[in-house]
C-alpha cells in the first residue's frame, strides 16, 4: 500500500508533532480557530453554569472565612482561588486573543514544514529545538494532572484508611469547606457522594486549559530558538558554500529576511503572551506564599506541599525558556561574526553582517506587560517575595 505524502514527511503541522498540547487547547475550549469564537464562548459559558454551586460555595465560604477573620481557612482556600482564577481569566484572555494566537500556531506550522526540504545539518537543528518542544509538552501534561490528582487521591485514601481501622470513619471532602444551605447535611448519603463527584468533575475540567496554553509558551520560545539558530547556521553555510559573490549576497539577503522573520515571531509572542505572563507573576507568588503558610500551620502536609512544588514548577518552567531565549539571542550576534567573512573583502557584504550583528544584539526579553520580565534572575526573585510574603504573615 502507498503512503501518502503527508505521511512520508519528516515534520508535520503544530497539531501532528505537539499532539497533547493541541488535544488540551481544543479540549479547555482555547484552540485558536476562529471560525468557531462564538461556538467556544457559548460552551465556557455553560461550562461555568455549570459548576456554579462550587463557585457559589467557595466565594460564600471565603467571604465568611475572611470575615470572621479566619487566617487558616483564608488562605487555604485563596490558594484554591488562585487556580480557579487563572482558569477563568485564561480562556477569556485566549479567546480575546484567537486571530493572534491562531497566527503564531499557522507560523509554526509553515515553519515545520519548510525543514523538509533542507539538508541534514539543519533537519539536526530541527530535531533539537522539536524535543525542547516535546519535553516542556510533556511536563505541562503531567503537572496538572498531578496538581488535580492530588485532592481526590488524599480524600480517596483517607476514607479507605478509615474504614478499614473503623465503621464509623470520617468522610473527607476534596476541599474542606461549609456548604451554604447544605452544612447540617454536606456529609450525610447521598449527599455526600453527589457533591464529592460534582467537585471532582469541577476540578478535571480545568486540567485541559493548563495543559494547552501553559504548554504552548514553552514550545512557542523553544521555536523562535531553533529559527534563529537556523538563520546563523545559514550565514555561516552561505560564507563556506557560496561560488561568487553574487550568490554569496543573494543567499545573505535570504538571512536578513530569515532575520527578521525571527524578530516578527518574537513580537508576535509578546503580543500573544504577554498579559498571561503578569498573571502567572503575580498570582502565583500569591498560590506559593500562601501555600507555604499552610505548610508552616500544618506541617508538610501532601497536599500543599504538592500545591507549592507545582507552583513554583509552574513559574520556573516559562522563566527557564524565557532564560534559554535570551542566551541563544546573545550568541547569535557572535556566531553570526563568526563565519567565514573574511573571505570575501566586498563592502556589501560587511554591510550586511554589521546590520545583523548590530539586531542581534538586541536582547529578547518577554515581559508580562512591561511590568515584569522574565528569566532566571525573575524566578529567584519570586522566589524571594514569596518568601518575605510568608514571614510578613506568619509574624506575630
Amino acid at each position: 500500500m502507498n503512503q501518502s505524502k503527508g505521511d512520508c514527511m519528516k515534520y508535520k503541522s503544530f497539531n501532528e508533532t505537539f499532539k497533547f498540547c493541541s488535544f488540551a487547547l481544543a479540549l479547555g475550549l482555547i484552540y485558536p480557530n476562529r471560525k468557531n469564537v462564538c461556538l467556544r464562548s457559548t460552551i465556557f459559558f455553560f461550562v461555568m453554569l455549570f459548576n456554579f454551586g462550587t463557585l457559589f460555595w467557595f466565594i460564600w465560604y471565603t467571604v465568611k472565612c475572611l470575615w470572621q477573620l479566619d487566617i487558616y481557612n483564608s488562605t487555604r482556600n485563596i490558594t484554591v482561588g488562585v487556580i480557579i482564577l487563572l482558569f477563568v481569566l485564561k480562556t477569556i484572555y485566549v479567546n480575546l486573543k484567537t486571530d493572534m494566537f491562531a497566527s503564531l500556531l499557522e507560523q509554526i506550522t509553515k515553519d515545520l514544514l519548510k525543514g523538509n526540504n533542507m539538508d541534514t545539518d539543519y533537519q539536526e537543528i530541527y530535531d533539537y529545538y522539536i524535543k525542547q518542544g516535546l519535553f516542556a509538552q510533556i511536563c505541562y501534561v503531567w503537572t496538572p494532572v498531578i496538581l488535580a490528582s492530588i485532592f481526590p487521591t488524599y480524600a480517596g485514601i483517607s476514607m479507605i484508611y478509615g474504614s478499614l481501622r473503623s465503621d464509623n470513619f470520617k468522610k473527607v471532602m476534596l476541599h474542606e469547606m461549609d456548604l451554604k444551605y447544605f452544612e447540617d447535611k454536606q456529609y450525610d448519603s447521598p449527599y455526600f457522594e453527589l457533591i464529592f463527584v460534582y467537585l471532582f468533575l469541577g476540578i478535571y475540567i480545568m486540567v485541559p486549559n493548563f495543559m494547552g496554553f501553559d504548554g504552548s509558551f514553552c514550545i512557542a520560545t523553544s521555536h523562535l530558538r531553533m529559527k534563529l539558530k537556523l538563520m546563523t547556521h545559514s550565514v555561516q553555510r552561505a560564507f563556506t558554500d557560496s561560488n561568487d559573490i553574487l550568490e554569496l549576497k543573494a543567499r545573505l539577503k535570504t538571512c536578513v529576511k530569515d532575520h527578521q522573520e525571527a524578530l516578527e515571531f518574537y513580537a508576535l509572542i509578546q503580543r500573544v503572551y504577554g498579559g498571561w505572563l503578569f498573571a502567572v507573576f503575580l498570582l502565583t507568588s500569591f498560590l506559593i506564599s500562601f501555600n507555604l503558610y499552610q505548610i508552616y500551620l500544618t506541617g508538610i502536609d501532601p497536599r500543599y506541599t504538592t500545591f507549592a512544588a507545582t507552583g513554583i514548577f509552574h513559574m520556573y518552567m516559562p522563566c527557564y525558556f524565557a532564560s534559554c531565549l535570551i542566551e541563544l539571542g546573545e550568541q547569535s550576534c557572535t556566531d553570526i561574526y563568526c563565519a567565514k567573512w573574511e573571505r570575501w573583502a566586498d563592502p556589501t557584504v560587511t554591510k550586511f553582517l554589521v546590520f545583523m550583528m548590530a539586531r542581534a544584539q538586541k536582547r529578547l526579553l518577554l515581559n508580562g506587560l512591561g511590568i515584569v520580565f522574565f528569566n532566571m534572575e525573575s524566578f529567584v526573585s519570586l522566589m524571594q517575595t514569596s518568601y518575605s510574603f510568608f514571614t510578613l504573615i506568619t509574624s506575630k
